[in-house]
């Protein structure tokens, strides 16, 4: 099966399954599809992402409207929704670098809710969080790993080539050193766990990190606070978070899932502490609700909204 028809099936079945009518045997059909091959859950997760993109922005009373309408109408709506300035919708999701589909070519990647622990040839270990894509590239002369989307983790062992990370937005550079870059859409962070990790941004800005220091990039590059220092446990399946925005942990939760899980601005801003299990993002979520002000509408198992209670 091509690309574009995954994309294709895939939207057929966010508007089926957004039907509070849905049939046993039309769930059980999905995931009959959804599993029999990759490059379903892929389409999946790139058209999830997609609507949330372009529906939300226009407001929660017009997503719910899409998401409620009859089975028909919604289709066409979805659709409608997922159009852009004319180009269907495969064809954009198929364009853009950030979606999961464009990954598929990536030496290494990662799923929904998978991680991958690996060694590399030069002896170097690697750990993939989930939606996750690297390229590698070791020579006799340079040692290289182009991370195209999602977090790593990194044990460089020590080597008389030095060891470049290249990310969006700059390079890292390290050598004997275990650090952790996580890739955005808008920066870059890094947590450096061993000593000599060196940021080098687009525009030539440059930090040497120290043990236990991170740092946000784009063109500038901004230290990351020490209530940071629990970004990289997610390699052991848990998210320790001392006063993040609810949104920071939202997104950290969202590789694990493979529907939309969207908050809204203003819960976004609430400050979280606490440890959840990223391997099962319900119970995380439950807790939120139970120690925090907000609300959790599920308008299907595959459409999460967090706002304000």
């Amino acid at each position: 099966m091509s690309s574009r028809a995954a994309i294709e099936q895939a939207i057929e079945w966010s508007a089926c399954l957004r039907d509070e009518s849905l049939l046993p045997s039309e769930r059980h059909a999905f995931e009959r599809w959804l599993n029999a091959d990759p490059l379903h859950a892929q389409a999946w997760n790139a058209v999830q992402g997609h609507v949330q993109r372009v529906l939300m922005p226009a407001g929660e009373a017009q997503a719910r409207r899409v998401l409620q309408a009859p089975r028909p109408s919604r289709r066409h709506l979805l659709r409608g929704a997922l159009a852009l300035a004319g180009m269907g919708v495969a064809t954009q999701l198929l364009r853009q670098p950030g979606m999961p589909l464009a990954e598929l070519s990536a030496d290494l990647r990662t799923g929904t809710g998978e991680r991958l622990s690996t060694r590399l040839a030069d002896g170097s270990r690697l750990v993939l969080d989930a939606q996750s894509a690297v390229d590698i590239d070791l020579n006799t002369h340079v040692r290289r790993l182009s991370l195209r989307t999602g977090k790593i983790i990194l044990d460089i062992r020590r080597d008389p080539r030095p060891f470049n990370i290249l990310t969006p937005f700059g390079s890292v550079q390290a050598n004997g050193a275990r650090l952790m870059v996580a890739a955005y859409e808008s920066f870059t962070h890094v947590w450096a766990l061993g000593p000599g990790v060196h940021i080098t941004t687009r525009s030539n800005a440059q930090l040497e990190l120290q043990p236990d220091q991170g740092a946000r990039f784009n063109d500038r590059i901004e230290r990351l606070a020490a209530n940071r220092s629990g970004e990289g446990h997610w390699q052991d399946g848990w998210l320790n978070v001392q006063d993040w925005p609810l949104g920071d942990v939202i997104a950290a939760l969202q590789p694990y899932r493979r529907g939309v899980l969207r908050v809204s601005p203003k819960a976004a801003r609430l400050r979280v502490s606490g440890v959840f299990s990223l391997d099962h993002s319900n119970r995380a979520l439950t807790a939120l609700e139970q120690t925090m002000p907000l609300r959790i509408q599920r308008y299907s198992d595959w459409w999460v909204s967090v706002d304000l209670a």
